[in-house]
């Protein structure tokens, strides 16, 4: 089964000739360029969209998708996701990880006992936060001190939650 991976979302149109900005979740911004195609879900399905041209500016990456000429042509992007299919993505080295990967993983403290699972990650623009779903609801800023570590395998990410209090 293809399994889909979101990379970042489209945040608004761009110019009168169809273009986008579009927020990269991924930190290697160049990463993007290998990507040939990407997929948007309408109608309940994915779609396949090409993108045409891809320029940097800032911390947006702007995309002319083929076939679209024109602002209300790619109005329907504003707001959605896009995705690539998981095949697609680079290869990581060891302890490295996509976004991804961490929905699901429990979230133990220093002393290994469960405190939830990793519901939903936030994009602040500061840093990415673990949304946890648990017992206590918790929030966790995904930077070194609170997170003590993250392994992928093993299916946990660990937390120091005394520095979360602080």
């Amino acid at each position: 089964m293809m399994k889909w991976v979101p990379v970042g979302k489209v945040v608004s149109t761009q110019g009168m000739q169809g273009e986008v900005k579009f927020y990269y979740y991924n930190e290697v911004r160049e990463d993007f360029l290998r990507y040939t195609s990407l997929f948007i879900v309408k109608d309940n399905a994915k779609t396949e969209i090409k993108p045409a041209r891809v320029r940097f500016q800032k911390n947006l990456i702007y995309i002319k998708f083929e076939g679209v000429r024109s602002v209300e042509g790619a109005a329907f992007l504003v707001n959605k996701e896009l995705f690539v299919r998981e095949e697609d993505l680079a290869s990581l080295g060891d302890g490295e990880y996509y976004e991804y990967q961490l929905i699901g993983l429990n979230v133990i403290n220093m002393k290994k006992e469960k405190i939830g699972s990793v519901e939903s990650i936030l994009h602040t623009g500061a840093n990415d936060v673990l949304v946890v779903a648990g017992a206590k609801g918790l929030t966790v800023p995904l930077v070194e001190g609170f997170v003590v570590e993250i392994d992928v395998k093993k299916g946990f990410v660990c937390v120091d939650e005394e520095a979360l209090t602080l």
